[in-house]
């Protein structure tokens, strides 16, 4: 069995919690459209069965007819809903097929329920009043949504039933069945909504990441390229002069040995530019770059406090916290957590965890940082939580 389908069954509460904001408002969505067409089913099921008019009653065949297919229909939309790409946030299997047959026994039942009001009398008329009821019902919300023409259809369908059946239903039919047409239609519309953001969210953060090495790449190119090209110059005209035995070779080789210094100087001042961390920058920068992803950042303490090699590494931590939270989670919430007092800590919390710890990558690199001043750094998961704790050792 998948796991991931086993643990959705063995632990549904910690699953629930590991699901993004759009796949959270996608299964609650779905589980509220199987709601609705349960219920209006079971109304569909139920109204036979009590025998509201006493003048008619219903035979045991006409009652089977109309129970059995309100079930068929009810089970046959619950399974489309169920599979819709609208209300699901991974692929799943397609229900074309299945949406045509449903279609078509809708409109059958519709069109029957209908004949046998209009040529029979009594209980034969008052079944296909009850057969009506079931395809105006359940066919607007688990399969008039997803036609192409389903507006149209909708109006023919509870138009020609308003008005064939006046003078039994008068125009409830026009109503409901449009009601519950947009009810379904506005559902899906929500979710599709939610799930874009998602994606704008997780797009944006991306860009984010790009952006800043595309601006390292573009310093460190600006820098490089014009030595680098002037390297390539001096060592051709070098080559040339020596084979002429020109006494100008030492020179050129003195200026050429001159720009790879200068080259690796200008080098190592952009790297340690781009590696300078400043904590205050690091929080506020992290601040901003979450509440772009739609993150809020909670700060608790007074990071001034710490002393200045703390303070580098935390501002590390930050910086390498707030790229994984980005990247790899679907967090909604960070706190951030100075400690000053006897144990001097810093520790970086986040929700939307679904996957285990693997390589810290990054995180190792602090750690061995940390590891010459005496700090440790932990990284653990509790359920969707994942922590990162940075204490120095007494």
């Amino acid at each position: 069995m998948n796991p991931t389908v086993l643990q959705s069954v063995t632990s549904p509460r910690r699953t629930w919690r590991e699901l993004g904001a759009g796949a959270k408002l996608a299964v609650y969505t779905r589980l509220s459209m199987h709601s609705a067409i349960i219920g209006t089913g079971v109304v569909a099921i139920v109204l036979p069965l009590l025998n509201l008019n006493p003048d008619v009653s219903l035979s045991g065949w006409q009652q089977l007819l109309i129970i059995g297919l309100a079930v068929v229909l009810m089970a046959v939309t619950v399974v489309i809903t169920e599979y819709r790409p609208e209300f699901n946030t991974r692929a799943r299997p397609q229900t074309q097929r299945l949406l045509l047959g449903a279609a078509l026994v809708s409109f059958a039942v519709w069109g029957t329920g209908l004949l046998m009001y209009l040529l029979g009398s009594g209980s034969l008329a008052l079944t296909g009043i009850f057969l009506v009821f079931v395809a105006v019902t359940v066919a607007p919300l688990g399969v008039l949504p997803w036609l192409r023409w389903r507006w149209p259809v909708t109006l023919v369908l509870t138009t020609v039933t308003a008005v064939l059946l006046w003078s039994e239903l008068m125009w409830w039919p026009m109503f409901w069945g449009t009601f519950l047409l947009c009810m379904a239609t506005l559902s899906a519309w929500t979710v599709g909504v939610a799930k874009q953001l998602d994606r704008a969210r997780l797009t944006e953060s991306a860009l984010q990441v790009s952006e800043e090495r595309l601006r390292f790449s573009q310093e460190l190119h600006d820098t490089l390229g014009q030595r680098l090209a002037a390297m390539s110059v001096k060592a051709e005209l070098a080559r040339a002069l020596a084979k002429r035995g020109d006494d100008r070779l030492d020179g050129e080789l003195a200026e050429l040995q001159e720009l790879a210094r200068t080259s690796v100087t200008e080098m190592h001042e952009v790297v340690d530019g781009y590696r300078a961390v400043n904590l205050s920058t690091e929080v506020e920068g992290a601040r901003q770059l979450l509440n772009s992803a739609g993150v809020h950042l909670e700060v608790d303490g007074d990071p001034t406090e710490l002393s200045a090699p703390m303070r580098e590494l935390s501002a590390w931590l930050v910086r390498e916290g707030t790229t994984n939270v980005v990247r790899h989670s679907s967090a909604t919430r960070v706190r951030l957590a100075f400690a000053s007092g006897d144990t001097k800590s810093v520790c970086m919390s986040n929700d939307g965890v679904t996957r285990g710890i693997e390589r810290l990558s990054g995180l190792a690199g602090i750690r061995r940082r940390a590891e010459p001043l005496g700090a440790e750094l932990v990284a653990e998961r509790d359920g969707s939580l994942f922590h990162v704790t940075l204490t120095l050792k007494e």
